[in-house]
C-alpha cells in the first residue's frame, strides 16, 4: 500500500467548499491519509499556495510531530491551540496559529495540502513556522504526498 493523503472535504484538483475559506467561515477540511511507511517516526503537513501575482508562496497550515500512524485530523481544528491530536501547529504566514483558509482574492489558485514521513521527530517548539519545519525536515523524509485543491 502506498502512503496517500485525502481529505472527505474534496476531491484532489477538485473546488475546496468555500466554508474552509476566509468568507465561509474559516474552518480547516478534515485530512486524512493512509500507513505511512515503515520506519516513519512522525509526520508534517504544510498546506500552501503560490500568489501568480506576486510569486510568493504562502503558508497556510502548519503541523509537525503528528503521530506516525494511518490517520485523520478532523476538520474544524482550533486556530488558538498549539498542540492537539498529539501535534504541534505552527504559525502560518499571516501571523496565525493554525488554520487560515483562501480568501476571495485567493481565487483560481492551487492549495497544496503536503503530508511528510519523517524518519524523526522534530525539535521545533510550538508555533513553528513553515520555514522552521522545512528546514528542520530536510533529509528526514522518507515519502509524501499531496492533495491540491482549487480555490
Amino acid at each position: 500500500m502506498s502512503f496517500r493523503i485525502s481529505s472527505s472535504a474534496f476531491k484532489n484538483n477538485d473546488y475546496i467548499p468555500s466554508w474552509y475559506s476566509k468568507p465561509g467561515g474559516n474552518s480547516s477540511p478534515p485530512i486524512g491519509w493512509t500507513e505511512p511507511p515503515e520506519g516513519t517516526s512522525s509526520l508534517a503537513l504544510i498546506v500552501s499556495c503560490m500568489d501568480p501575482k506576486s510569486n510568493k508562496e504562502y503558508c497556510h497550515w502548519v503541523m509537525y510531530n503528528i503521530p506516525p500512524r494511518e490517520g485523520t485530523v478532523q476538520g474544524k481544528q482550533p486556530h488558538n491551540d498549539v498542540a492537539f491530536e498529539g501535534a504541534l501547529q505552527g504559525v502560518n504566514s499571516f501571523g496565525k496559529l493554525g488554520w487560515d483558509g483562501p480568501d476571495e482574492s485567493d481565487s483560481d489558485q492551487v492549495m497544496n495540502f503536503t503530508l511528510y514521513a519523517l524518519d524523526i521527530r522534530l525539535d521545533l517548539p510550538p508555533a513553528a513556522s513553515m520555514d522552521d519545519v522545512e528546514v528542520a525536515m530536510n533529509g528526514h523524509v522518507l515519502e509524501q504526498s499531496k492533495l491540491s485543491g482549487l480555490c
